[in-house]
């Protein structure tokens, strides 16, 4: 059998393979040394031959399975001298070992190859904040059955990962540009952001329409809360958020803050006045950041806006202070949560999650 190219011929046993149930794999190559064309391939079962000793000692942090079943089956592609085409010079079709079984065939190399809708459905997903093995199990749903989905859960990752490293180095400017498109289409949408003299993203603050409006409405009462952190850019999240009049959680503006400095508060709260049509809330709750309370100070109006301590920073903080020991005394819980003279009970809570935590 001639082939025009070689990846033709490599092309034709994996071929072979997929329908007889065996991965492939490619092995040594001759070259002739004139001109440096590949005179000889072998391809392989993928069992072929056995693993390096070294491999299978039991000091290995990782034990791999072994694969290696020392398997004949190949097949020889020749480059014919005065063209160049290939043919096949030899083939050997026994195996050494059972052949995959027709249920778990989508398994082998040669069934399993991610496609456009798979690779679309991955960044999707991912900008919905779905996981790889997650949008892998979603989407075994969709098509009825692993048996169909043509790839198999490390395909998932691989591709999910290769995506995070392409964007890696690039993110900020994404979230900005995405930033324009949202303001290009909505006129109330604002954001604002600032870099370093290396260019790098060190703030950023961003309201919707939503958040204005709500604010416009239930912005008497504002917590502020920079307890959440971004794994990867090493930055806080810091939302504005309230309740509404049915007692459901609002957010009013969102920021994230590179350093939790008074400079970095400052230049937050400012750009929070300026979308908010510098409209100062009644009481703002915050935890107790001395940055924090400087920041709001200097920018907030002090006749308007009371500044407050989070109840709950409060009582977290109260077993680290007074010691396992009262912590855990109920007449002390009692006494002390009598002092604030709100509910018993809750502020108990407070506390025993605390000592848990």
């Amino acid at each position: 059998m001639k082939f025009d190219t070689l990846q033709q011929g490599i092309s034709f046993y994996e071929n072979y393979a997929r329908v007889s149930s065996f991965d492939t794999r490619l092995y040594s190559t001759k070259k002739r040394k004139f001109d440096g064309k590949i005179s000889l391939k072998y391809c392989v079962c993928n069992k072929e031959g056995f693993r390096e000793t070294p491999r299978l000692q039991s000091n290995c942090k990782k034990k791999r399975p072994i694969t290696r079943m020392g398997c004949n089956a190949r097949i020889t592609l020749k480059l014919i001298n005065d063209q160049d085409n290939y043919i096949i010079i030899s083939f050997h079709e026994g195996h050494t070992h059972p052949l995959t079984t027709p249920n778990s065939a989508h398994h082998t190399k040669q069934s399993r190859n991610l496609t456009l809708a798979h690779k679309k459905y991955i960044m999707d997903n991912s900008r919905a904040n779905i996981g790889a093995t997650k949008s892998y199990r979603l989407m075994k749903e969709h098509v009825g059955g692993y048996q169909n989905m043509a790839a198999s859960v490390t395909d998932f990752k691989n591709f999910h990962r290769d995506i995070r490293k392409h964007i890696r180095g690039k993110d900020a400017q994404m979230l900005i540009e995405n930033f324009k498109r949202k303001q290009e289409m909505c006129s109330s949408f604002f954001f604002k952001c600032e870099v370093d003299d290396k260019q790098h993203l060190i703030r950023v603050f961003w309201a919707d329409a939503i958040g204005r409006k709500n604010y416009a409405s239930f912005g008497d009462v504002m917590s502020f809360d920079t307890t959440f952190s971004m794994n990867e850019s090493c930055m806080v999240f810091a939302p504005f958020t309230s309740v509404d009049n049915s007692k459901s959680c609002i957010t009013f503006a969102v920021a994230a803050l590179y350093r939790e400095d008074t400079e970095s508060f400052m230049w937050l709260f400012e750009a929070f006045r300026d979308v908010m049509s510098a409209c100062d809330p009644t009481c703002i709750i915050t935890d107790q950041d001395p940055a924090m309370k400087i920041a709001i100070e200097r920018v907030l109006d002090s006749s308007r806006t009371r500044h407050r301590l989070c109840m709950w920073h409060i009582m977290k903080k109260v077993p680290e202070k007074v010691g396992p020991t009262l912590a855990q005394n109920e007449d002390f819980m009692t006494e002390f949560c009598n002092v604030f003279g709100a509910n018993t009970q809750s502020l108990k809570n407070l506390m025993s999650f605390g000592v848990q935590y």
